[in-house]
């Protein structure tokens, strides 16, 4: 009964430490892509807010500054919807790996009937084969 015992909880927290590795590596990943869009977005506000591209000399046409500040704003927005994928994946993850561990993999706690059958009587001591 204990040697099955321990080896079933050994299985079980193998199980846990492969469900917090891939939970691990999605959460880090997530994180970083997290970072690099909220860097992304900074960039991109700076480069908005300056106005006009020919600051220092002639205007450019109309129609190049359209240009800019449209694939500028398109950036914006396109990082601004990463930025939301990357915090909900790194969230949903960690709530995926909540709900295996406290849902899927459970401690294998034993029923009455493992525990009554692992019971020793005083009465089985009686019935030994005498050597």
């Amino acid at each position: 009964f204990m040697m099955a015992r321990g080896n079933a909880n050994a299985q079980v927290s193998q199980y846990r430490e492969d469900i917090a590795g891939i939970v691990g590596t999605t959460v880090t990943k997530c994180d970083a892509w997290t970072s690099v869009t909220t860097l992304f977005l900074a960039v991109g506000a700076a480069l908005s807010c300056a106005g006009r591209i020919g600051m220092h000399g002639c205007a450019p046409p109309g129609w190049y500054c359209a240009l800019f500040s449209g694939s500028i704003f398109m950036s914006i927005m396109f990082n601004g919807t990463a930025l939301w994928f990357s915090m909900h994946a790194s969230m949903r993850a960690q709530c995926a790996a909540t709900s295996l561990l406290t849902r899927t993999v459970r401690l294998p706690i034993p029923s009455m009937g493992q525990l009554d059958q692992a019971r020793v009587f005083a009465s089985s001591f009686e019935k030994q084969p005498t050597r």
